[in-house]
């Protein structure tokens, strides 16, 4: 019988329980006291979430400010795109991304015109690019992609750089910046 009578009591405390929760958890105007939120049973905190990538844009892109030295350069395919990354050792310089029509650019200082696969081109300039001289890497990419068809520097003179971009169809850009380590990425998306 003490059994009994231990069990309806237990019972009976859950039963309140229950419904003091439900009737607060239901109540419009019932609001959490400050003790609640540093109640160490509160369910854990989620983890941030990825921020998207910008939209791309027909129009053109700049920004940076800060002598750096390049130390790689990459090219990449991606669903939808194709990407140019440029790899800094040091924050990113300034610079500036352009879509241009036609794929004949002119190299600096020497005044030569080169002409790339594609049918439109992106210019990328950058500058104050520090030690431009100990750039060894590579200075052309023929990638063939869907719209990359070609990547070149067309300049590492005096601390400006310039790569010029072969882009099929018309160049829509997306420009984002990232750090450790610091990395401009160019990616392309192109209208018919």
């Amino acid at each position: 019988m003490k059994t009994a009578h231990v069990t309806s009591r237990a019972v009976r405390i859950i039963a309140v329980s229950f419904a003091l929760t439900l009737s607060a958890t239901s109540s419009p105007t019932a609001t959490p006291s400050p003790q609640d939120s540093a109640s160490p049973t509160a369910a854990p905190t989620s983890q941030p979430t990825p921020q998207p990538l910008p939209v791309f844009s027909c129009a053109d892109a700049s920004g940076g400010g800060t002598a750096s030295e390049v130390v790689a350069v990459r090219v990449g395919q991606h669903d939808g795109y194709d990407r140019l990354v440029i790899e800094f050792n040091g924050p990113i310089p300034a610079y500036s991304v352009k879509g241009r029509s036609g794929t004949s650019f002119t190299t600096s200082p020497k005044g030569q015109t080169v002409t790339l696969g594609g049918t439109n081109g992106v210019l990328i300039v950058m500058h104050s690019i520090v030690n431009w001289t100990s750039y060894s890497g590579p200075y052309a990419f023929e990638p063939n992609f869907p719209i990359l068809r070609e990547a070149r520097q067309i300049e590492n003179f005096e601390g400006y750089q310039q790569w010029a971009l072969g882009i099929q169809g018309t160049p829509c850009i997306r420009v984002t910046t990232l750090t450790l380590p610091s990395r401009l990425v160019v990616d392309v998306a192109a209208t018919p």
